[in-house]
Order: C-alpha cells, then sequence, then structure tokens
C-alpha cells in the first residue's frame, strides 16, 4: 500500500525533501512540485516498527549491523532537545533507516542520503540528527525561514559535512541556497541569535513566520519578537567567531552526560569498541566507524599534554570538544598512540568521542596530564 501526500515534500539540505506538517499549513516549493510530477506522486507506508523507545519508534529496512547505541542515542537526542524547546512528546516521532534504492520512494529523489516529510524522518544512515530535529521543531510548531529552520537543523543535529566559508549572512537569510556554505553560516547565525536572546524566543519567532518569506517580512517579524533590527543583528553577526561545524553543533546528548573523575590533575579514561555494546554508536563513513561518548569539567583554564593508545589496528583516535560555541571554542582531534600531543583546555565543560573501525573491536585509552 502507498501513501499520496497532500503537500509534496520540499528541497532541502543536499536535496533533501521536508515539508513540514505543523499547524501553520504548508507551502511546497515548485521545485518539489515538479521533482513530484517526475517521480510517482505516492509514498510507501512507514516500514514495520522493529525498535521503540520512550520517544523515538525506528524501522530498518536497510541491510547491515547497527550499532546497539544508535537507537537509544537517538532516543535521548529526541528527548533531550525536546525539553529544550519546552514542549511534550506525547506520540513517538518515527525515524526509518533505509536502503539507497528506497530514498526515491520514501523522498521522492534518489541523490540524497535522507528526509523528513510528513512527520517520519528517512535516513540511508543509522543516525541521523539533522532530521530529527526538524521533526522535534515540527512537533513545536515551528515552521520560520529556510535560513533559520536548516540553521536551526544544522547547529542541533548536524551531518558535520557543512561548509567552511562563512558567507555574508544577509546573502544567506535572503537568498538561502542548497549549498554547505550557506548550511554553514546559518547554523553559525542561529547559535548567534540562541546565545544573544535564548531558544524561546527563536521559537516564537519560527512559529510566526513561514519557509518562503521575503526579507521586508522576516524583518519585521524579527524586529517584533526580539525587539532589534535585523540589520543589527546582522551587524552584530560580523563580529560574532567562526568554528568548524563540529564545534559550532550543540551536542545535547553528549554534554548531558556524568563527568568522568579527574585523579588529582590527571584524567584516565579506559573505552571499549564493539558495536554490541549498547553505548556504541554507529556505523557512520567513511569507515565505517562507530563511536562511543565520555564526558569531563576543566576548573580553569591550562596546558595539558594528550596520550590515546589502542589496543586495535585501525585508524583511530579521539577528539576533544568543548561543550558552548564558537566563542572560547576547543575543538582537538588526537590520533592513536600521537604521545605527547598538546592541548590547550579552557575552563568548562567537554565531550570525547573515541573512534575506531567497526570491524576494529578494541579499546582506546584517553590520558591527560598537565604540561610542564
Amino acid at each position: 500500500m502507498v501513501f499520496c501526500p497532500e503537500h509534496p515534500p520540499t528541497e532541502r539540505k543536499f536535496g533533501y525533501p521536508r515539508c513540514s506538517m505543523g499547524h501553520r499549513g504548508q507551502a511546497c516549493s515548485i521545485l518539489a512540485l515538479i521533482a513530484l510530477t517526475v517521480a510517482p506522486g505516492c509514498q510507501p507506508e512507514f516500514p514495520e516498527v522493529s525498535w521503540k523507545g520512550r520517544f523515538l519508534h525506528v524501522a530498518q529496512t536497510a541491510a547491515g549491523e547497527v550499532c546497539s547505541g544508535s537507537n537509544p542515542y537517538q532516543d535521548r537526542y529526541v528527548e533531550i532537545l525536546a525539553h529544550r524547546l519546552d514542549i511534550e512528546i506525547d506520540e513517538p516521532l518515527r525515524f526509518a533507516y533505509i536502503e539507497t534504492a528506497e530514498l526515491q520512494d520514501y523522498c521522492f529523489q534518489d541523490d540524497i542520503r535522507g528526509c523528513y516529510y510528513d512527520g517520519n524522518a528517512y535516513s540511508t544512515t543509522p543516525v541521523q540528527t539533522h532530521e530529527l530535529a526538524h521533526a522535534v521543531a515540527d512537533r513545536a510548531g515551528w515552521m520560520g525561514p529556510r535560513a533559520f529552520s536548516e540553521g536551526f537543523a544544522e547547529a542541533f543535529g548536524g551531518d558535520f559535512d557543512a561548509g567552511t566559508q562563512r558567507l555574508p549572512i544577509r546573502e544567506v537569510v535572503e537568498h538561502f541556497e542548497v549549498s554547505p556554505d550557506h548550511y554553514y553560516t546559518a547554523a553559525l547565525f542561529v547559535r548567534f541569535l540562541i546565545e544573544r536572546h535564548g531558544v524561546q524566543l527563536l521559537g516564537d519567532f519560527m512559529r510566526g513566520t513561514e519557509r518562503d518569506d521575503e526579507l521586508v517580512s522576516i524583518s519585521e517579524d524579527f524586529e517584533a519578537v526580539f525587539s532589534e533590527p535585523l540589520e543589527s543583528a546582522f551587524a552584530d553577526f560580523d563580529g560574532y567567531p567562526a568554528c568548524s561545524a563540529w564545534a559550532n553543533h550543540d551536542a545535547i546528548v553528549e554534554c548531558s552526560l556524568p563527568d568522568l573523575v579527574w585523579d588529582g590533575d590527571v584524567l584516565k579514561a579506559n573505552v571499549p569498541l564493539d558495536c554490541s555494546l549498547e553505548t556504541v554508536v554507529g556505523p557512520f563513513v567513511p569507515g565505517p566507524r562507530m563511536w562511543d561518548t565520555r564526558a569531563f569539567s576543566v576548573s580553569e583554564d591550562g596546558d595539558y599534554i594528550a596520550t590515546v593508545t589502542t589496543t586495535g589496528t585501525s585508524d583511530a583516535g579521539v577528539r576533544i570538544t568543548r561543550c558552548g560555541t564558537c566563542v572560547e571554542h576547543v575543538d582537538e582531534i588526537v590520533p592513536a598512540d600521537a604521545s605527547g600531543h598538546p592541548v590547550r583546555l579552557r575552563q568548562g565543560r567537554y565531550y570525547v568521542i573515541f573512534v575506531a573501525d567497526v570491524s576494529d573491536i578494541s579499546e582506546l585509552s584517553l590520558s591527560l596530564e598537565p604540561a610542564l
């Protein structure tokens, strides 16, 4: 049986379709209407659910192993993001891990990795928080102009393949394009706005605006909600620091983990990596890779030596990232067996991802010691 949607999907990141079915109604783009004309206008029923969490139900039609921690990780992600947006998830969201060959059926095009459409998220990867960010925002009644909507999803659930070139923000808001650098710049601007005004005011703005609003309309609504002209925010954003898409990402799950305990001024962590473990997430491409995460806090700025070792044979390592925005960000990649890697850690909370190939069942160890 197939489902014939009332609203065709709109084009989204790298062609990802999306048509939010929130309470504001919902115009779809001409590009999507053309795509729907070319493709069949009906969508298969959502696949049979094979995993149920409290906030997320997951289906899988794709072949291959999914690491045991992947679905619980996404369930926790939905829970935390819903709490951040001050909404209740009364009915679980639905996510389907599908084959690439099924993209045309569920997302109405096949040159993409996934989509969010009509309340359901689809992906050719087992973890896709960008689409889940759209799903949670939709439950909150958020629509918003494209630069704000995609900037939010990229900042809170990024794929981490966004661009690296920061574009003029006025250009991005006025003429948003499906390009990595537009997504990267939009995500920076959303983090800037949340730091400046808070997520609740951002929600008020998103609920009162539409996807395809023109700049004049956006400016009027922006000033009404944020009590400052949009051009003023643009000007101040020009002085806002930039960092990698990874460091700009609000790691809401990772930064909610309990802290590792320091032994005096030394921190050590031994992390087993095995896709069958309940905290290990993946696989991700390229690789394919798996990872687990730990968190810790630093009480004052200091210089440290990071040492990472592995019992495995793959190209493994860790990434140490400070929880927060690009302001005073820290983002350090330390490969395994790199002895004496210097890192400057600012006061604050951090998360560390321990990464290895899925086939390389192993243990990664991290040691942080003060630099002499």
